[in-house]
């Protein structure tokens, strides 16, 4: 009997829960039946028709099963394949899972006989639609069923986690096929997708149909949109397999601040690409908001800091152990550089620094530092020629010693304003009668 084909619609979370029934099915329906996953599509090369390959799956399958999750069945391209089916007028079989019950499926889904996972009584009503299908008069017998219920709650405790990483505020912005930027420039028609709170960070206040157009109008409203460069850049790179630096423009609002985050990159069946943007809260402040010295100097020592371990300790190693660190070294300092932009870099120009300082002496050797740090940023990130190995062991000792001075002159300065600033004023003295 030749083996009749089934194939298996998922999202590409779920890919796990689709390997696991179409190696089910094999090893009990034998050479009986033949699998065919959404995951197997997805393995196509980005030059071949996705579209031709799913109407090539959906002209074979002799049925479709639905793997149905409250995720799963929003996806428009699960949409589609179950919509295609429906045309051929093919079989298909809803797979709830993860918590979704068969009532709350939605039509066209609901007017098809369902079955609930991970049950015992599930596989069994699976089991008999497949025979039906395959036109046999008893379903084979579950192999390892109580191993299997396990590994189907295992997979399920797997995407809870997934869902209970999501921050609650994000954006995803979706790329058309063949889903890569040519430059550092999103489409203003690119499909946005968010819901919730998220909405509420660009200013809407219902669901509806978002492109990035919209969300660059909002973010423009806001004097600083630096942020949106530097995301545009990542997912550019993103889109073509590149690394990318994490965006450290903070995205400040009437009502809080947000640290954008590119944490996924999904290929969708039809080619396009989708971008999965977290807005995490930050505790940034602009500068502007904290007007006084304490918020400017508090400001350059966490980036003295972060310079102390980022830069100067890491790749005082790196460069005496290999070669070939300088790209790295200079991305390092610009990601510093960008952290300081966000928080109101404007503030911390030379004389504002110089500023903070009374003593001649502490004004002398602010000074130094500062010279002394535009000789060697210059001399680090000059393009002919570009500065040897031996060159950047040099520089970074240099910087150490910068550093070094800032920071011991920076924590007395800043002890100093606190004392002189922020402490208690006495208890008035009691009179007593003489």
């Amino acid at each position: 009997m030749t083996a009749k084909c089934l194939f298996v619609s998922h999202i590409s979370e779920e890919s796990k829960y689709a390997a696991l029934l179409k190696e089910m099915i094999h090893d009990d329906f034998l050479d009986l039946a033949e699998c065919f996953t959404s995951s197997d599509i997805g393995s196509i090369g980005a030059g071949e028709n996705w579209l031709t390959a799913v109407e090539g799956a959906m002209r074979d399958a002799e049925a479709v099963i639905v793997l149905c999750s409250e995720a799963s069945v929003r996806r428009p391209w699960v949409q589609f394949e179950v919509g295609a089916a429906w045309m051929r007028g093919v079989p298909v079989i809803p797979v709830c899972h993860s918590g979704m019950k068969t009532g709350d499926l939605q039509m066209p889904l609901s007017l098809r006989q369902g079955v609930e996972l991970p049950t015992e009584t599930g596989i069994e009503k699976l089991y008999e639609g497949i025979a039906r299908i395959l036109e046999i008069k008893r379903p084979p017998k579950p192999r390892d069923l109580a191993e299997r219920l396990a590994k189907m709650g295992e997979i399920e405790s797997g995407l809870r986690r997934i869902g209970e990483q999501q921050f609650e505020r994000f954006i995803d912005i979706v790329l058309p096929p063949p889903g890569q930027l040519g430059a550092d420039m999103i489409p203003d028609d690119a499909v946005v997708e968010t819901r919730g709170d998220s909405l509420q960070i660009f200013g809407f206040l219902q669901q509806t149909r978002l492109t990035w157009q919209d969300i660059v109008r909002k973010a423009q409203r806001q004097p600083d949109t630096r942020w949106l460069r530097e995301l545009q850049r990542s997912i550019a790179l993103a889109s073509n397999n590149e690394q990318f630096r994490p965006v450290q423009a903070v995205y400040h609002t009437e009502t809080g601040s947000y640290q954008p985050h590119l944490s996924k990159k999904e290929v969708l069946i039809d080619g396009s690409t989708r971008f999965h943007v977290h807005f995490i809260d930050t505790v940034v402040a602009r500068l502007s908001e904290v007007q006084n010295d304490f918020g400017t100097l508090a400001t350059l020592l966490r980036l003295g800091l972060r310079f102390r371990y980022e830069v100067i300790e890491r790749f005082t190693k790196l460069a005496k152990g290999r070669s070939g660190v300088l790209a790295q070294l200079r991305d390092a300092i610009e990601t510093i550089e960008n952290d300081a932009r966000s928080r109101g870099s404007e503030q911390m120009d030379p004389d504002s620094v110089m500023a903070l300082f009374d003593s001649e002496r502490d004004c002398a050797v602010i000074a130094r530092v500062q010279d002394g740090w535009q000789e060697v940023r210059s001399e680090l990130f000059c393009q002919d020629p570009l500065p040897s190995r031996e060159a950047v062991i040099r520089i970074l000792a240099r910087m150490r010693a910068i550093n070094y001075d800032f920071m011991t002159l920076a924590t007395r300065r800043f002890h100093e304003l606190v004392a002189s600033g922020w402490a208690e004023p006495a208890a008035p003295r009691e009179l007593h009668a003489a």
